[in-house]
C-alpha cells in the first residue's frame, strides 16, 4: 500500500493525524545509537478514537508462568487487523512508513484501565534482532510517565534499582513516541504505576532490520522456575 493509499487520499485537514506536528528527537545516551522521537498532538481528536477502539476490540487477559504459579499482567492487550483500527490510526501506519521508509508490522495494543496498572521495565527481546529496530507507539488517553533506563549489569541488584540516568517522558492524549536504533538493545522502557484514575492506551507497530547478532537469552515470556523443571509453559491469554 503507498503513502496515498494509506491515507485514503485525504488533504491534511480531513485527516486523522497532524502530519506536519513537530517532532523532537531525544538522544539516548551518548553516541547517537539509541533515540526517541516523540510528537506531541499526533493524533487529532484522540478521546474519539479511544472510544471507537475500545469498542472494537477484544481484550486479552496475559498471564506469565512465575515460580510454580500463574501470574496475572496489570494490563490488558489485544492484536488488531489493520483493516479493524479507526481511520486514524489505519493513516498513523502509513505516515510511519513513510517517514522512516520501512513497513511496520501490524498493530498490537494495551489497554492500562487506571493508575494500577502497569508495565516493568523490559526490552521488546521477542524481535530478536535488536541492533536496529523501531518501535512506534502512539498513545491515547491519561499522560503518564513513560521511563527508559539504560540497560545494566542485572545481576547486580544495586544496578537493577539505580535510575540516575533515567529518561522519563510523559505522552497521552494522542502524542507519538518512537523508539530507534540500538534502543532495544542498550536501554529498558516501562509504564509504571502513576496517580491517574482514567485509562491508557499505547498501540504499537515494530520494525526490525534483522541486522546484527540475534538476542538468544530467554525472553521474559519464557516463564522462570525454581528448578530445571519445565512448568506448564511461558504465557498464556484469556479473553475479558
Amino acid at each position: 500500500m503507498s503513502w496515498s493509499e494509506g491515507l485514503g487520499g485525504h488533504d491534511s485537514r480531513a485527516l486523522g493525524i497532524d502530519r506536519r506536528a513537530p517532532t523532537e528527537r531525544i538522544a539516548l545516551g551518548e553516541g547517537g545509537t539509541c533515540w526517541v522521537d516523540l510528537t506531541r498532538a499526533f493524533v487529532r481528536e484522540p478521546a474519539e478514537v479511544l472510544a471507537e477502539l475500545s469498542g472494537s476490540v477484544t481484550w486479552q487477559q496475559g498471564e506469565t508462568w512465575r515460580y510454580d504459579r500463574w501470574v496475572e499482567e496489570r494490563r490488558l492487550g489485544a492484536s488488531v487487523r489493520h483493516e479493524a483500527l479507526p481511520g486514524a490510526l489505519r493513516q498513523a501506519r502509513a505516515h510511519l512508513d513513510a517517514r522512516y521508509r520501512v513497513r511496520f508490522g501490524g498493530a498490537a495494543v494495551i489497554l492500562y484501565r487506571d493508575g494500577n496498572d502497569f508495565q516493568g521495565l523490559h526490552t521488546d527481546r521477542e524481535m530478536r534482532w535488536l541492533d536496529d529496530t523501531l518501535i512506534a507507539i502512539a498513545v491515547l488517553g491519561e499522560r503518564r510517565p513513560f521511563v527508559l533506563r539504560p540497560r545494566r549489569d542485572w545481576t547486580d541488584p544495586e544496578a537493577r534499582r539505580d535510575a540516575s540516568e533515567d529518561v522519563v517522558l510523559l505522552p497521552g492524549h494522542g502524542d507519538l513516541l518512537v523508539m530507534g536504533g540500538r534502543s532495544q538493545r542498550d536501554w529498558l522502557h516501562g509504564v509504571p504505576a502513576a496517580a491517574v484514575e482514567g485509562p491508557r492506551v499505547s498501540v504499537i507497530w515494530r520494525w526490525t532490520s534483522r541486522r546484527g547478532a540475534p538476542d538468544t537469552a530467554p525472553g521474559y515470556n519464557e516463564g522462570r522456575h525454581f528448578s530445571d523443571r519445565r512448568g506448564p509453559g511461558g504465557r498464556r491469554t484469556r479473553p475479558v
